[in-house]
């Protein structure tokens, strides 16, 4: 690739990726779901349970895990909700099968709306972190990198997945509600809104078998200086249905109605 081509190619992907962001803003309700909703959720457990001890770790406050724990459901919003609803919606109009006849080829406008969504997730992330150093003096434990480290696996795993589903799904209307299931599903059973030790026996059992488990556990784990070699399994697990959803998307994904 030349300098030139490099040059078209750069300009190309910021235009687009532009596009793309003014369109989620133009979208009040998923500006709502994404920013705002998550933060009154955290002020409301925060302001009831905060200073409160964690059930297991008695040096750790509550609001201490709830912060990660609501960051790993961000992940998971990132991947079932923001991209399932935005690639559907783009199927059912059309727009998708129109790449295939323009000079950007598929896999280029999927960058961009990962890369999209991966900043959307960052800034939703940041604000509430930001609110909760401010509000409850949030207390970081971990290290920087080994976290961020654990946010990218995290993140591939739920980005894998929105393809996945809608790969599989009938019809866009359908993967919308396919993907709010699960994510609500996921959401209440992952212990980001209530402890897991709360759970009868089978419920806690149930729940190893969801993702967004995994990602609250190794996420709010490490986030609180746990060393990454306990949440092994967690991470082999996230990585295994990651792959698994990128090979079976590539081959099922349906760029039109």
């Amino acid at each position: 690739m030349t300098f030139l081509s490099r040059t078209i190619w750069l300009r190309s992907f910021v235009a687009l990726w532009i596009v793309e962001c003014k369109l989620f803003l133009r979208q009040p309700t998923s500006a709502f779901f994404t920013f705002v909703l998550p933060i009154c959720f955290f002020l409301l457990f925060g302001s009831i349970f905060g200073e409160a001890p964690l059930w297991d770790r008695p040096d750790v406050r509550y609001i201490d895990f709830y912060a990660p724990a609501l960051m790993a459901a961000y992940i998971g919003q990132t991947g079932l909700i923001n991209l399932t609803n935005s690639l559907s919606e783009y199927r059912l109009l059309g727009i998708l099968k129109r790449y295939v006849v323009s000079p950007l080829s598929l896999g280029f406008y999927l960058c961009v709306h990962i890369i999209m969504q991966i900043v959307v997730f960052t800034v939703s992330a940041l604000s509430l972190f930001v609110v909760a150093e401010s509000v409850f003096d949030l207390h970081f434990r971990g290290h920087l990198i080994v976290v961020l480290f654990v946010g990218i696996i995290c993140i591939a795993c739920f980005l894998a997945l929105g393809f996945l589903v809608n790969s599989i799904s009938k019809s866009p209307r359908s993967t919308q509600a396919l993907c709010q299931f699960l994510f609500l599903t996921m959401f209440f059973m992952s212990g980001a809104t209530f402890p897991r030790q709360m759970f009868p026996d089978w419920l806690r059992t149930l729940s190893w078998g969801s993702p967004l488990t995994h990602v609250v556990i190794a996420f709010s784990g490490v986030w609180l200086g746990d060393p990454i070699s306990q949440h092994v399994k967690s991470l082999l697990f996230l990585t295994v249905i990651t792959v698994l959803s990128y090979l079976i998307s590539t081959r099922t994904f349906k760029w039109e109605v």
